[in-house]
């Protein structure tokens, strides 16, 4: 089964290059219940966004960190009307020194977002990014 509103999220990424950001905003904003909850895990520690304007809010602050090139790709590891998890593929480009590095390859980290959904609508996205230790 094939959940077409988690696939519409990540698709929508695309409009911030090709139309702008508004376009995105007023797109992605769609797929959300207002009562949205966003969880946000990684190096900061985990930081809880409530609605709408909470989701933008920690994808503001998550890209003071971290930043995606546009390569990333999705691997659905469970996909329900309700339910759907998303293990993140790709490189990332750190604004911060992490393990020494301002990059991060694919198998430097464990990154996932899960999403609950009720009436279409996205209720809940969790992101957790973690970073491996160097060996």
């Amino acid at each position: 089964m094939s959940n077409e509103v988690v696939r519409q999220f990540f698709d929508n990424y695309l409009l911030i290059r090709n139309q702008g950001f508004d376009v995105f905003t007023r797109e992605q904003s769609k797929l959300f219940s207002p009562d949205l909850v966003t969880i946000a895990s990684d190096t900061r520690g985990t930081l809880t966004y409530q609605g709408i304007d909470g989701f933008f809010e920690g994808m503001f602050a998550w890209s003071k960190h971290f930043f995606v090139n546009g390569q990333s790709r999705h691997e659905y590891v469970e996909e329900t009307p309700t339910h759907v998890f998303v293990r993140m593929h790709g490189d990332l480009k750190l604004l911060e020194l992490i393990n020494g590095e301002t990059t991060s390859k694919e198998s430097d980290h464990d990154w996932t977002q899960e999403f609950e959904l009720s009436n279409n609508l996205v209720t809940k996205v969790k992101i957790r990014l973690f970073f491996h230790e160097n060996a």
